[in-house]
């Protein structure tokens, strides 16, 4: 009888140990099903934050592509006014290399020249070219 109720006990804290061990397992099972529906919603943030950077870098492209045809065509447009202009300034000076016509300036006015100092219209536009190229660079 003593050897029965030994068996009995014996196999009844086996069966409290077993018990435990199932609780355990089933708090593990659940706490690591939240942690994968944590990830999944995680997953799926990240694949709409990945669509809208697409989009966004798609939307910065086109924006890129326009301010380049935009300078592309700044550039052709300047180039024929630097074209003309430089046409235009060899034909006078050509006509001011001839005498001047009519009396001379009165007194107190002086010879004109051009201001030493400044670059003049087609430096100016020869560097909005420049620019240009840069920028679109």
């Amino acid at each position: 009888f003593n050897t029965n109720q030994l068996q009995t006990e014996s196999k009844e804290r086996e069966k409290q140990d077993l018990i435990a061990k199932i609780e355990d397992l089933e708090m593990t099972i659940k706490a690591l099903t939240e942690a994968i529906d944590g990830l999944k919603a995680e997953i799926a943030e990240m694949q709409v934050q990945l669509k809208r950077a697409g989009e966004d870098r798609e939307k910065q492209n086109k924006e890129f592509q326009t301010t380049v045809s935009d300078q592309r065509s700044v550039q052709q447009l300047l180039k024929k006014a630097l074209d003309f202009l430089q046409d235009f300034y060899a034909k006078k000076a050509s006509f001011a290399q001839q005498e001047p016509a009519g009396p001379p300036p009165p007194a107190g006015f002086k010879e004109y020249k051009n201001n030493a100092q400044s670059g003049g219209v087609m430096q100016l536009i020869q560097q909005i070219i420049d620019d240009a190229k840069a920028m679109e660079a």
